[in-house]
């Protein structure tokens, strides 16, 4: 009686997991978001000056140098939606349940708020061009009228989220261990110094560079997280 061996089945190839399509958002939500907080810093730089924040003086503001409020509308309002949308991108770089919550909320809050403003900064090609275009009375009268309306009141309110959302999700990636907890401390100084004094172009500008610092280091770690997982997939 013989008996016949079958040959042992090879063993299973080792696999890479393989990343999603999702995974190559990442790296591209960490460009925007230093990207973005470039392009806001610039806007501010390059805003029209203003005696005082008078109706009056902001439309003549506006009104006085048309190509320099289209650059500082346009930077303002891209540099806006590219923070707005990277931060929907945040909660991947948490691990585990310490700081989720929070970090899932700010970023919401953030991609709401920011997303808001992209378009309120676009009435600015409006206020100037009244200014431009009508008598000043005339264009006061009007400016006031919009300004007092329900819906540019809820839109108003609606853009606080874009400077509440942050702090909150800075929060959170700092309790998750994905950044620093002292990275919150400029954010909020700047914060409060832009809310204590009168606007200027250039001081705002430099407040926005200094307070830009946690959105930065949140699109390093972007970056960071992207590559190693390439790394890991191969």
């Amino acid at each position: 009686m013989t008996t016949s061996l079958s040959p042992a089945p090879p063993a299973p190839a080792a696999t890479r997991p393989v990343r999603s399509a999702g995974s190559l958002m990442l790296p591209l939500a960490g460009g925007a978001l230093v990207a973005g907080s470039l392009l806001y810093v610039a806007g501010l730089a390059t805003s029209p000056p203003t005696e005082s924040l008078a109706d009056a003086d902001y439309i003549a503001s506006l009104a006085a140098d048309e190509g320099q409020t289209a650059l500082s509308a346009l930077l303002l309002h891209y540099g806006n939606m590219a923070l707005g949308l990277a931060w929907l991108a945040a909660p991947a770089l948490v691990r585990g349940r310490r700081g989720r919550i929070p970090t899932i909320v700010g970023a919401l809050l953030s991609a709401i708020g920011l997303v808001t403003v992209t378009g309120l900064v676009l009435y600015d090609f409006w206020t100037g061009g009244i200014g431009r275009e009508l008598p000043a009375d005339t264009a006061l009268a009007l400016f006031g009228s919009v300004q007092g309306s329900a819906g540019v009141a809820v839109v108003g309110t609606v853009t606080l989220l874009g400077l509440l959302g942050p702090l909150v999700g800075y929060a959170g990636l700092a309790r998750a261990g994905v950044i620093s907890w002292w990275l919150l401390v400029p954010a909020v100084a700047c914060l409060v110094a832009s809310a204590a004094l009168t606007f200027s172009p250039l001081l705002y500008a430099g407040f926005a560079l200094l307070g830009a610092a946690p959105a930065v280091v949140v699109g390093v770690r972007m970056l960071q997280r992207s590559r190693a997982e390439a790394t890991v997939a191969g």
